[in-house]
């Protein structure tokens, strides 16, 4: 399996947030192929430069990172 540059790794992200609204880093690492860490340090970068916000949820007991694009 080859490497996929960060900028690829953030642009899918965006255009997955765009089409499903809010999901978690799980999910999107799953629809986009990518390890888990490597999706948790591009939506890190991501939050930094205001591009997505992130809120927890509150539908199960376990506490979930939920990401979605700003407005």
């Amino acid at each position: 399996m080859s490497r996929k540059p960060i900028t690829d790794i953030i642009g899918s992200i965006k255009k997955l947030l765009d089409k499903e609204g809010e999901l978690s880093v799980r999910q999107i690492s799953l629809k986009t192929g990518s390890q888990w860490r490597t999706i948790d340090k591009a939506l890190i970068l991501m939050k930094s430069l205001k591009i997505v916000k992130e809120r927890k949820g509150d539908k199960t007991k376990r506490k979930e990172r939920l990401f979605s694009l700003t407005k």
